[in-house]
C-alpha cells in the first residue's frame, strides 16, 4: 500500500510529459510577450526585492526561469508541466486525506482504503489529462493560474494533515506553518486564491465539524483575505502592496483588464459562460484561446435565463444530495456535492460580478477542475454499485476504473492534439481565426504572425479584415501602417498611423512611427509634434529624443536639437546615433567634437 503514492506519481508524471510533449518547444503566444519575453522587469532579479506587488510570486518564477535559461521556451514549458504534475499529486493527496477526516470515518465506508485510492486516482488522472487544462499549462503566461492552484491545494492539504496529525508537536507546527505560508503565497500569485480561506473554513465545518477551539487557528488563515485587496488598492500596503516596479506594472495590467461593462451585464453573461465551461468539461471540442463570445444585458434573454435555471437546478440538486448524504452518512454523495460546491466557489472570482475585458478563458477552469473531477468520480463510483453483478466494492471499483480509463484515453489524445496546435504560432492563430472568424483580435494577431514570418501580403489582408470588423481597432491600424511603410506606401502608412493615434492617443509607438512617416514626407513640424507626443508618453525613450533632435536640426533649431541629443545620451550613453548627430551640429557650428 505504501507504494501507491509512488505509483501514482510515476503514472501522473508519465501521462503529463507524454501529452504535453508536443508543445515543449512551442513559442511565446499572445500575452506571453507582455508578461515574459518583452517584460524587462523579469530580466533583473534586483526588481524583486523587497517582495511586493500583486502576483509577485508568479513574476518571480518567470524571472528565475529567465535567469536559468533565458528566453528558451523549453524551460518555461518544462516548469509549467512540473507544476501541473505537482497539482495532480496534491489533488490525489486531497482526496485521500479527506477519507481520513472524522465525518468520513463516521460514514463507515465499506473497504474505505480501496474506495479512497480509486476515487483519488480517477480525480487526479482526469485533472492531469483533460484538454481544457492546456491553456493553464501550455500558455506560459498562465502559470499565474497553475502556480496559484499549487499553493491553494498545498495550503488546504497541509491544513487537513495538520488537523489529522497525531505525531510529534514539532511536525504538527510544521504542517500548520506550511498551510499558512502556502495561503500567503497563493494570495501573492493570483486573485483566484481569494476563496482559499473560505474553502478552508467550509472544509473544517463539513468534514471536521464546528469547534470553537479551532477559531484561533483559523484566524491567521482567514486574515490572508486582506492580502489581495491591499496589493491591488494600496500602493504602499506592505507585502503584496508595495510600490515596486513589479507591483506598479501588475496593477497597471489589472486595471487594463477591467472593463467598462456593468457588473450586472457581466454577471448575466457569466451564467451562459459557466454553462459553456461545463460543456467544455463534458465535451471538449472547438477549444480556442480567444472566444468570440456574445455579451448579454438582460437576464430575461433566452440564453442567460435558461443557463441560470440550469445552473440553479445543479446547485439545488447538490444541496439536496449534500443534506441527504449528511443524514444517511453517504460518503460518495457528500463528496459529489462537495465537488460541485468547489467548482462554483473557485469560479466565483472571475465568473461573477467583477467585470473583466475577456468574458471567457479556458484557464479560468484550472482551479475549478478538481471539483468537477471529484463530482464525476464520486458519481461514477456510486453508480457502479448499481450495475448488475457489481455487488462488491471491489467489482464496482474495478468497473469505475475501466470507465474512467475509457474516458481518459480520448481526453489524453485530445490534449496531445491540442498541444500540437499550441506548438506552432501560425497554426495556432489560423485555428483561432477558423473558430472565431468575426473577432477582430484574432485576425490582427494572425496578421502579426504572418508579418514576423515575412508574409507581408497575407499579413495586410488580416489587418484589413480586423479593421473591417472593428474600425476603431488602433492596433490593427498601427500594424497595417507599419506594413505600408515597409513597402514604401508612405501616404497610406500616414493614414493608418493617424487612425491609430486617434483611436488610442496613448499609443506611443504609433506616434513615433507617424513622426517618422511625416519626416520622410518633409512634414517636419508635424514630425516634431509626434515625437514630442512619444516623449510625453515615454520620457525614457532615447530613440524618440534622438528623432526629435533630428527634426529640430532640419528646422535649424540647433539649441533644441542639442538638448534632445544630450538627453538621449544621458539615457543611453552608448547610443552612437545621438553622438554622431551631436558631433555633426558641433562641427557645423565650428566647434570641436563633443566630449
Amino acid at each position: 500500500m505504501k507504494l501507491r503514492p509512488l505509483i501514482v506519481f510515476i503514472a501522473l508524471s508519465v501521462l503529463a510529459v507524454v501529452i504535453y510533449s508536443s508543445a515543449f518547444h512551442g513559442p511565446f503566444i499572445f500575452d506571453d510577450g507582455m508578461y515574459i519575453s518583452k517584460n524587462p522587469l523579469i530580466k533583473n532579479l534586483g526588481n524583486f526585492w523587497p517582495p511586493s506587488g500583486p502576483r509577485y510570486l508568479g513574476y518571480l518564477s518567470f524571472a528565475l526561469n529567465f535567469r536559468i535559461n533565458g528566453l528558451d521556451t523549453f524551460g518555461f514549458h518544462l516548469v509549467n508541466v512540473m507544476i501541473h504534475i505537482v497539482n495532480g499529486l496534491l489533488v490525489y493527496a486531497l482526496v485521500t486525506a479527506t477519507f481520513r477526516t472524522p465525518w468520513m470515518e463516521r460514514a463507515q465506508v465499506e473497504d474505505k482504503e480501496r474506495v479512497a485510492f480509486v476515487l483519488a486516482l480517477i480525480v487526479s488522472v482526469l485533472f492531469i489529462v483533460h484538454p481544457v487544462q492546456t491553456q493553464a499549462v501550455t500558455y506560459m503566461a498562465q502559470r499565474f493560474a497553475s502556480l496559484a492552484t499549487l499553493f491553494y491545494l498545498l495550503s488546504l492539504v497541509s491544513y487537513i494533515r495538520w488537523r489529522l496529525s497525531s505525531g510529534p508537536k514539532a511536525f504538527k507546527v510544521f504542517l500548520y506553518i506550511v498551510a499558512l505560508a502556502s495561503a500567503i503565497a497563493a494570495q501573492n500569485t493570483k486573485e483566484i486564491s481569494f476563496t482559499l480561506p473560505v474553502m478552508i473554513v467550509l472544509y473544517e465545518g463539513v468534514f471536521f465539524g464546528w469547534d470553537k477551539k479551532r477559531i484561533p487557528a483559523l484566524i491567521p488563515l482567514i486574515l490572508t483575505l486582506i492580502i489581495i485587496p491591499l496589493a491591488i488598492l494600496g500602493p504602499e500596503a506592505g507585502l503584496g502592496g508595495g510600490g515596486s516596479d513589479i507591483g506598479e506594472r501588475t496593477r497597471e495590467l489589472q486595471i487594463r483588464d477591467l472593463t467598462a461593462l456593468s457588473r450586472h451585464d457581466y454577471l448575466v453573461t457569466q451564467f451562459r459562460v459557466i454553462v459553456t465551461y461545463l460543456r467544455l468539461i463534458v465535451f471538449p471540442v472547438n477549444q480556442t484561446l480567444d472566444y468570440d463570445y456574445p455579451l448579454f444585458t438582460s437576464i430575461f434573454s433566452p440564453e442567460p435565463l435558461l443557463s441560470f435555471l440550469f445552473l440553479l437546478s445543479i446547485v439545488i440538486l447538490s444541496v439536496w444530495i449534500f443534506v441527504k448524504s449528511r443524514r444517511v452518512n453517504c460518503a460518495l454523495g457528500l463528496l459529489f456535492s462537495a465537488g460541485v460546491f468547489w467548482f462554483f466557489i473557485t469560479l466565483s472570482i472571475e465568473s461573477s460580478i467583477i467585470p473583466i475585458n475577456d468574458l471567457i478563458f479556458e484557464h479560468r477552469l484550472y482551479l475549478a477542475m478538481p471539483g468537477a473531477a471529484l463530482a464525476f468520480g464520486s458519481a461514477l463510483l456510486y453508480g457502479a454499485r448499481f450495475v448488475p453483478g457489481n455487488r462488491s466494492v471491489a467489482s464496482a471499483a474495478a468497473l469505475a476504473l475501466m470507465i474512467a480509463a475509457a474516458v481518459s484515453v480520448p481526453l489524453s489524445v485530445a490534449t496531445y492534439m491540442r498541444n500540437t496546435v499550441w506548438a506552432d504560432e501560425v497554426v495556432f492563430w489560423e485555428d483561432a481565426v477558423v473558430k472565431s472568424p468575426m473577432k477582430a483580435r484574432v485576425h490582427n494577431n494572425l496578421g502579426s504572425v504572418y508579418y514576423r514570418k515575412g508574409d507581408l501580403a497575407r499579413a495586410m489582408d488580416e489587418f484589413k479584415r480586423a479593421i473591417e470588423l472593428k474600425p476603431n481597432f488602433a492596433d490593427a491600424h498601427y500594424n497595417l501602417g507599419v506594413a505600408y511603410k515597409d513597402i514604401g506606401r508612405m501616404d497610406d502608412a500616414i493614414l493608418e498611423f493617424e487612425a491609430a493615434v486617434t483611436f488610442q492617443p496613448a499609443k506611443a509607438n504609433a506616434h513615433n512611427n507617424l513622426g517618422l512617416a511625416y519626416l520622410s514626407k518633409g512634414r517636419i513640424e508635424d514630425a516634431v509634434g509626434e515625437f514630442s507626443a512619444t516623449i510625453r508618453l515615454e520620457p525614457g525613450n532615447y530613440r524618440a529624443h534622438n528623432l526629435l533632435g533630428l527634426a529640430y536640426k532640419y528646422l535649424g533649431r540647433y539649441d533644441e536639437a542639442v538638448a534632445e541629443f544630450e538627453t538621449a545620451l544621458s539615457i543611453n550613453p552608448g547610443f552612437e546615433d545621438a553622438y554622431e548627430n551631436l558631433r555633426y551640429i558641433e562641427l557645423k557650428r565650428g566647434g570641436g567634437p563633443p566630449s
